[in-house]
């Protein structure tokens, strides 16, 4: 049988320092404030080896790079003025399709015809001579600097070396029939002159 206890009597058992006095409650207390004093040790630790490796980061060099010619030596599409592009080539009706500092491109009304431009940095003459498939290459000078030359009944091509290691590129597509190659040396050598090499 299940005993009534007295609710006062309960209480009265429950003296008011069971709880605030106990030894285990103040052992635990102990414990849980040194491992936060330890704790705060580490992190202080932590935040000057953090500090120590962000000083160590930002002193680092990277090793030299190669020195390649500057983009700004080539004014954009070659430093050849739209008329000038006309006059050389005797292609009237071109109009500039695209532009930015390594390549430009000039079409016809009826896309039949067109002038590209490009600068190939980076890239020796060498290498071009492998990768163009309009017919055999041909040797050439244009205003003292080595070149090498493509032609087939439409397209002409002509490229020449710029520097140690890079090389522009004139290419023009006509109607079947006509002279491929007219004016391509004469928008080399400008482009050249302007860039102060060429003779």
């Amino acid at each position: 049988m299940a005993i009534a206890r007295n609710p006062r009597t309960v209480l009265r058992r429950r003296p008011g320092r069971c709880c605030t006095g106990s030894p285990t409650l103040v052992r635990v207390r102990r414990t849980a404030g040194a491992a936060a004093g330890i704790a705060l040790i580490g992190l202080a630790v932590a935040g000057c080896g953090g500090a120590n490796q962000q000083a160590t980061a930002t002193t680092t060099t990277s090793a030299p790079k190669a020195v390649l010619p500057s983009p700004n030596t080539i004014a954009l599409c070659g430093g050849v003025p739209d008329a000038d592009i006309a006059q050389q080539t005797g292609l009237t009706d071109l109009r500039p399709e695209a532009a930015n500092p390594m390549s430009c491109t000039w079409q016809s009304g009826d896309d039949a015809e067109a002038v590209v431009f490009h600068w190939f940095r980076g890239s020796s003459l060498t290498e071009r001579r492998t990768q163009v498939t309009t017919g055999k290459p041909a040797d050439v000078r244009v205003a003292g600097q080595a070149g090498l030359e493509w032609q087939d009944p439409a397209t002409c091509e002509l490229a020449v070396a710029f520097g140690d290691t890079d090389f522009i590129d004139w290419t023009v597509h006509r109607a079947a029939g006509a002279q491929p190659c007219r004016g391509l040396d004469q928008l080399a050598t400008a482009t050249l002159k302007q860039a102060g090499q060429g003779s």
